[in-house]
Formats: C-alpha cells, structure tokens, sequence
C-alpha cells in the first residue's frame, strides 16, 4: 500500500453520531458521518470490525484494498469489508469530503449485494451526491436515544440502500434481481390465494406482466412453469390435509382450489404417483 510522505494527524469528524439498535437484526447503522479532509489526510493501513461505506461529496482520493488500488472522485464511493486490511487518502491537490455510514447486522452482505457492491467490487457510483449528503446529517439530526429516532435512521438508511441499487452500474445483476423480486411476489400470491380458482394470468394481470414472460421467469428461476408451481404447492398443501385432519377428500379438494374431485385426483395423481385415498390409507396420522 502507498503511503504519503505527509500524513496530517487526526482530524475529528465535522458531523459524527453513533447509533443505539434495539430493534433491527437484518441491517442497521452502528454510526456515521462527514469529514472535510485535508491535504494527504490518511486513514490506516488498519482493519475494521464491521461494513463500511464511504461516499465522496468532493474532491477526490485514493483507496487500497486486497493489492488493489483504486482513485475515487466526487461521486463515487468504495466498501470497507470486516476484517480486511485497507488505507485510503485525502488528494494532495483535491483533497476529498466524505460521509460513511457503518453496518452491521445478519444481511448486511445480501443488500449490498443487490447492488453489485462487495469486498471483490468495492468501488461503486452514487452522483447524487447532494442527496448522500442531506440523508446523512438527516440521521445524524435523529441522535436522540429512542425508538423514533431509531426508526427513522433505518428508513434513511433503507433509503440510501435502494438508491445505490437504483444507480447500481451492474444492469444484468438489476434485471436478475428485478427477475426474482417478480417470481418472488408470484410465489406470495399463490401462497395466499392457493385455495381459490386462481390462474395464471391472474397472477400475471397482479404482477402487470404478460403471461408469456412470467412462464419464462418462472422457468428460467425454478425450471417449473407457474401452473406446475402452483399445482404442486396446492398438493403439498392437500398432504397436509390428508395427513393431518380428517377431512373428506371433496373437502380438501375445496379447499387447495380444485372445483371437483376428478380434477383433484388427476392432479394429486401426476404429482404423488397415488391417488388421495390410497395416500391417505398409507400415510394418516390423524385419530380422532
């Protein structure tokens, strides 16, 4: 890692808070703030404990990480993952103002992956930079100890989240994930409304797609088409019914979305291989 042969001592932060969470698990902010940094102003070599993002506001720097080196400028931010070796920079011309926000939480790697950014691409764009900026001295303004102020620096944060996503410079990883968030809401749907004559365009008509191209999702993602899904997630529930209650076949036929029992024991039939009765003789294990 380079090292400047000027390296200006430590300089507090401009706006700086550390966040109190009792409440969030998936994602949530440890601390934050924003710098002005001098001339060569430095940060490392040194490890961190959690996620870190930067944002450059202005001016510009260097970043190095995993032997990589990287010359940020306004508008462009970088990762600092867990447990890895990094330095970076102030400009000797440019210096840079950054903001960071520091993450923790189970899910932390997911939502950032959402946006292309990770310890392999650490290097991402957010030009908005006006809009980083107001969020973060938003959060910073909520530093009073409650629930309230808790919440609102999640939904900030969840905010600057969904806007690196939006502006995210990985277009197929967009479209894979907009992909899934589609098959996902398709999914939900079936599982609410199994048990009612749903169709496919149904689903579709819910989804504002065209039929054609949610079989294609549904295919490229699960290799099933949506009628194949929702046939096997309406027996699976039917097992259930015949295991577990005693229920009449007319009943539980009713009740996954079948209008009779012939088109119940075709289904049930091409999925199990047996019909309900014989299912239902071998496996129950209702007594009354």
């Amino acid at each position: 890692m380079k090292l400047s042969k000027k390296i200006p001592e430590y300089i507090p932060a401009d706006s700086y808070l550390e966040v109190s969470n009792s409440l969030f698990r998936d994602i949530y902010t440890l601390f934050c703030g924003r710098q002005q940094c001098p001339s060569l102003y430095s940060f490392g070599p040194a490890v961190r404990e959690c996620y870190l993002l930067h944002f450059c506001l202005d001016g510009r720097g260097d970043f190095y990480a995993n032997d990589q080196h990287y010359h940020l400028e306004k508008g462009q931010g970088f990762l600092i993952c867990p447990n890895e070796l990094t330095f970076y920079q102030a400009d000797e011309a440019h210096p840079w103002t950054y903001a960071w926000i520091g993450l923790s939480g189970e899910q932390v790697s997911h939502y950032l992956d959402l946006a292309g950014i990770s310890s392999r691409t650490p290097v991402f764009r957010c030009p908005d930079v006006d809009l980083i900026r107001s969020d973060i001295d938003d959060m910073i303004a909520h530093h009073t100890l409650s629930y309230s102020c808790e919440v609102h620096i999640q939904g900030v944060l969840m905010k600057i989240l969904s806007y690196l996503i939006e502006v995210s410079s990985h277009p197929r990883q967009k479209e894979e994930n907009g992909n899934s968030l589609y098959v996902s809401r398709a999914i939900s749907y079936i599982h609410k409304n199994y048990q009612n004559p749903v169709s496919v365009q149904e689903i579709a008509d819910y989804l504002s797609l065209n039929r054609s191209y949610l079989t294609e999702l549904f295919v490229r993602t699960l290799h099933l088409s949506p009628q194949q899904f929702l046939m096997k997630y309406r027996i699976t529930k039917a097992v259930d019914f015949l295991t577990y209650t005693d229920l009449s076949v007319e009943h539980i036929a009713c009740s996954c979305g079948y209008a009779n029992i012939s088109s119940f024991s075709k289904a049930f039939k091409k999925v199990t291989g047996i019909s309900p009765s014989q299912y239902r003789n071998e496996h129950q294990t209702y007594t009354s």
